[in-house]
């Protein structure tokens, strides 16, 4: 299965489930209620849904302005296109990058492994660059 699709699944199940226990939790204290007719159940769900319609509407305005923003959901980075991916000026300033936080850093066994992390960003920006260039072209 997709994984965005499942993720969707899963947020709504998550949904479902709350409404429910929230409309549990607000008739708990009342006298147990007769079995509903199908006509009043279909008038429950649709109060139901005009309720939870604002908390619906700002969760995908929030989703929208993170997708805009160049976050996922939770706040975390998204993940590179693919045409990011095939350029080289997009691993160099990778590298610039952790080549800056590289000369921050104070411990020596950070400062390695940040080198090599700058490193690798070096190696995909030539990689990068000769899949551009061609088998056939000269170095």
């Amino acid at each position: 299965m997709n994984r965005q699709l499942l993720n969707f699944v899963i947020w709504v199940l998550i949904v479902l489930a709350l409404m429910a226990v929230f409309t549990i939790l607000q008739n708990a204290g009342g006298p147990p209620a007769a079995r509903p007719d199908p006509q009043t159940l279909a008038q429950w769900l649709v109060e139901q849904l005009i309720a939870w319609l604002p908390f619906f509407f700002l969760a995908g305005v929030w989703i929208f302005l993170m997708r805009r923003g160049g976050r996922t959901a939770l706040g975390t980075p998204a993940a590179p296109s693919d045409a990011m991916l095939d350029d080289p000026a997009y691993w160099r300033g990778r590298a610039d990058a952790a080549r800056a936080l590289f000369e921050r850093l104070g411990d020596l066994q950070s400062k390695r492994q940040m080198l090599e992390i700058v490193r690798g960003y070096a190696y995909l920006a030539q990689r990068t660059e000769e899949r551009r260039r061609g088998p056939d072209s000269p170095a």
